[in-house]
């Protein structure tokens, strides 16, 4: 397998021959090593052809072969062995022995570093660029956080570390059509050239610092990609051509092939955009950003019936390698079959053990963790039980951990002799990196804690009007066509809110209320977050635009990281919030008649994170008299945000409470038990 190198820098020429960039240096370090085991193909495959479901593609036909990772976030240790980096190093050289060095290339769709645990991030993932280098990673996408640290960053510093290729056909400088980045990377794949084009989510300016990219143009990632294809498809040798197109994609599906079909991610249009819309010409369509693991066939439109594709997605964090097979015919120059799947990672074998380039990847691993040693095994406090995120990266459902994040800014910015005045903490889900596990005797440890927040963000205050507020929660629900529908904000003890799914964007919180007390549209609060949401520059973060609205933004000069580190130690030992802040209340009654059935749902009064409470009740009073009680079923209701916990109420008000027709508004206060999740609906007597 060789690189077809680019004259004079042209990213789109391409001249015969080629050298070899990691072929011939994997393919002898790889000779003889004996297979752990072979895999049998068990995913749904595609390419523009047949699916061979699994099984030897046609005779005759020239093997091209990918190994694939996505979203990997530096993740070459989380338990102070190196336990993951190691078992997918030796997964990746055990394929690529059983595929052929020469026949393979290994590739990524994005987000090979930034938010790494604290072994790679001490060292600004220099570890993980030299672990991925070491197993030959050939291209990637680029992924939005490739770009945490700024443009400058990504091009002067991580692409010359990397030895592979960085490829971001849609990125160009701001104003221009001038390319940013590589476009895509041409290689010799046993005589057939295949070209690597990748894509990034359009969205990266809203969830990277906006300064970082503020001279930088992101388009849609299927137009950039099929720009590039169409150029390398065009005869123009000028321009350079290619035999075969590889989509590498830092956008994808928010289902897993376990909690949705191929019909159901058709349903949510950026899936549907990338899987439909990537043109014709690109045999496999390999994607990220969202951490799902799915393999489909994909019908390729305007195509013969039965024509597919695989569009693939490994999951996250290197749990799996992402494995197509493409069957090349040379004699009608296109692909005609293919498998695909997702491979585990597994313990490494003897074999492993004893090859030479497994020993390199796992050294350099190894000295990482020797380097941080030091600093991260410190205990810096302790838990009473597990505070984590629910599902290891489900960021549709409000949090303990992001909850208690939130709850820590505003104490860290309230504290004595900085006395910021905050009023509400708000957590974004993405900024949670890890979770904070019990382990035997609740001890934290600094990279545990470092590792929950790893982007050294700072600590930040600024007002808005209790209207700006609500538009904030509204905001939850994110644009029409991002992969992520719903980001489920931390919020502090002081802030309770109730909504209606059902009801029209922009309009579905129906009441706030701070520290018991409804929200004051006209008055002004002060908000505390990391950097990342209270900010003045650039794109809407996370697309919640109205952060940047605020008033009198300061700077606490607190680093989020080294402060939840410091309130650990001060507040151990520290107990996983167990109430909702966000509570769905279904058909919510604006008036209650004497006499006459009041009824409504309520939905979603149980946080949702591992160990969290069950509850069993709801205790329902208005204005201060209780009314009824209703049992709570634990359930989960789909939708966007899904909800955990549900009661149907129903009770009659007999006995007066209030003068016939009073116009004061009164309160229905529905407290579950036993976690004490809270939530009011205002309504009127009436006699």
């Amino acid at each position: 397998m060789g690189e077809l190198p680019d004259p004079a820098g042209d990213d789109h020429a391409v001249l015969p021959g080629g050298n070899m960039k990691h072929g011939s240096k994997l393919a002898a370090a790889t000779a003889g090593l004996i297979l752990a085991g072979s895999a049998t193909m068990t995913g749904t495959p595609a390419s523009a052809a047949t699916n061979m479901k699994g099984g030897p593609l046609p005779a005759g036909t020239t093997a091209i072969n990918i190994l694939n990772l996505n979203d990997f976030h530096g993740r070459i240790d989380t338990d102070g062995k190196g336990t993951l980096g190691k078992n997918f190093a030796c997964t990746i050289l055990t394929q690529r022995e059983q595929l052929g060095a020469a026949n393979t290339l290994t590739l990524g769709a994005g987000d090979l570093i930034g938010g790494s645990p604290f072994t790679s991030s001490i060292q600004n993932d220099e570890p993980t660029l030299d672990f991925l280098n070491a197993i030959g990673m050939d291209a990637s996408a680029v992924g939005n956080h490739e770009f945490d640290q700024g443009y400058d960053d990504l091009t002067q510093r991580v692409e010359p570390h990397a030895d592979f290729e960085y490829v971001g056909a849609n990125v160009f400088l701001k104003g221009t059509q001038t390319p940013a980045l590589k476009t895509h990377k041409i290689y010799d794949v046993a005589g057939v050239r295949v070209a690597v084009i990748g894509g990034v989510t359009k969205d990266t300016p809203n969830l990277v610092e906006g300064a970082g990219v503020a001279n930088l143009d992101f388009i849609d990632p299927v137009d950039g990609v099929n720009r590039v294809a169409n150029e390398l498809t065009d005869g123009n040798e000028t321009n350079g051509e290619a035999d075969v197109l590889i989509a590498e994609y830092h956008e994808g599906g928010p289902f897993s092939s376990t909690t949705g079909t191929l019909e159901d991610q058709m349903k949510v249009p950026v899936f549907a955009h990338l899987a439909n819309d990537t043109s014709p010409k690109v045999a496999a369509v390999l994607q990220g950003h969202t951490h799902q693991a799915y393999v489909y066939d994909v019908q390729i439109p305007g195509e013969a019936a039965g024509s597919t594709r695989p569009v693939l997605q490994t999951g996250q964090y290197a749990a799996a390698v992402g494995k197509v097979q493409l069957g090349y015919d040379a004699a009608a120059k296109k692909v005609v079959a293919y498998n695909a799947t997702n491979i585990p990672a597994t313990a490494p074998s003897p074999a492993c053990l004893a090859n030479a380039t497994y020993q390199s990847a796992a050294k350099i691993i190894d000295d990482a963790i020797a380097y941080a040693a030091p600093i991260a095994n410190q205990p810096v406090g302790k838990i009473t039980a597990s505070i984590t995120r629910d599902g290891a990266d489900d960021r549709k459902r409000e949090s303990a951990l992001s909850n208690l994040i939130a709850q820590q800014y505003v104490e860290s910015l309230n504290a004595p002799g900085r006395d910021m005045g905050v009023d509400i903490g708000v957590m974004n889900p993405g900024g949670v990196r890890a979770d904070l596990p019990f382990g035997t005797d609740g001890t934290v440890t600094f990279a545990q804690a470092a590792t929950v927040l790893s982007f050294g963000n700072n600590l930040k205050a600024a007002d808005y009007t209790g209207a700006q507020f609500k538009q904030i929660l509204e905001e939850q629900w994110q644009p029409a066509g991002v992969s992520r529908p719903f980001l489920a904000l931390g919020l502090s003890k002081s802030t309770t809110y109730t909504y209606d799914p059902t009801r029209a964007q922009g309009d579905r919180i129906t009441g706030i209320f701070i520290n018991g007390a409804p929200i004051d549209p006209a008055a002004t609060y002060t908000i505390a977050s990391s950097s990342f949401l209270i900010t003045t520059a650039g794109a809407a973060p996370d697309n919640f635009g109205t952060f940047l609205k605020g008033t009198n933004y300061r700077d606490s000069g607190l680093v989020d990281q080294n402060a939840f580190v410091d309130w650990l130690g001060d507040n151990s030992p520290v107990a996983p919030p167990t109430v909702q802040h966000g509570v769905a209340v279904l058909n919510a009654p604006a008036t209650v008649n004497y006499g006459k059935t009041t009824t409504f749902r309520v939905e979603g009064v149980d946080l949702a994170s591992a160990g969290a409470v069950k509850n069993t009740s709801v205790q329902v009073s208005i204005d201060g008299r209780t009314a009824t009680t209703a049992k709570v079923s634990s359930v989960r209701v789909a939708g966007v945000p899904s909800r955990d916990g549900v009661a149907d109420v129903s009770f009659k008000l007999i006995g007066k409470i209030l003068p016939d027709d009073s116009p004061r508004t009164v309160y229905i206060k529905i407290v579950a038990a036993p976690s004490g999740t809270t939530a009011w609906i205002p309504v009127r007597v009436k006699g």
